[in-house]
């Protein structure tokens, strides 16, 4: 086994700047959302939402608080998410069989591709699976003190 001889930054001496590409990903991402928002009318919540949904459509019975688990929001939160969907005709909510309490959701069209509604998680998936495990480790450690600092940071009074 030979070991590669292209350049890398490290071999430069000098160290890549992370937090400019944050910030640089941080703004694509907001100007994807609007963009996306104004051609589906759906936001990044709602869409995870389907996603979810339709990943799930064959294989298990979907409720409203499983959704807000898996989005991470608060019952009240997941409660309005689903009331737009349904509002929209996206999802149907209906009661289940054997609970009176529990409402089942499912996409009013369960055969939507998940990958059309969402294409660029796919990518992102097949991106991520490319990693060797040990630079999986690194880069899932750093996200995650990411996702950790951005989850703590309250905006500003106005």
């Amino acid at each position: 086994m030979t070991e590669s001889t292209t350049p890398t930054p490290a071999t430069y001496g000098h160290r890549p700047d992370v937090a400019s590409l944050l910030e640089r990903l941080r703004l694509a991402e907001a100007k994807l959302a609007r963009r996306r928002e104004q051609q589906t009318g759906m936001n990044e919540t709602d869409r995870a939402a389907m996603r979810y949904l339709l990943e799930r459509v064959d294989t298990e019975e979907v409720t409203p608080s499983m959704i807000a688990r898996a989005l991470h929001l608060s019952p009240a939160s997941g409660t309005a998410l689903i009331d737009r969907l349904v509002a929209r005709g996206l999802v149907v909510a209906e009661g289940h069989r054997h609970d009176r309490r529990k409402k089942i959701i499912r996409p009013s069209d369960g055969s939507l591709d998940p990958d059309h509604l969402d294409p660029l998680t796919m990518e992102l998936r097949s991106l991520a699976s490319a990693l060797p495990p040990k630079d999986a480790r690194v880069v899932a450690d750093f996200l995650e003190d990411v996702l950790a600092v951005v989850s703590k940071t309250a905006l500003p009074a106005s």
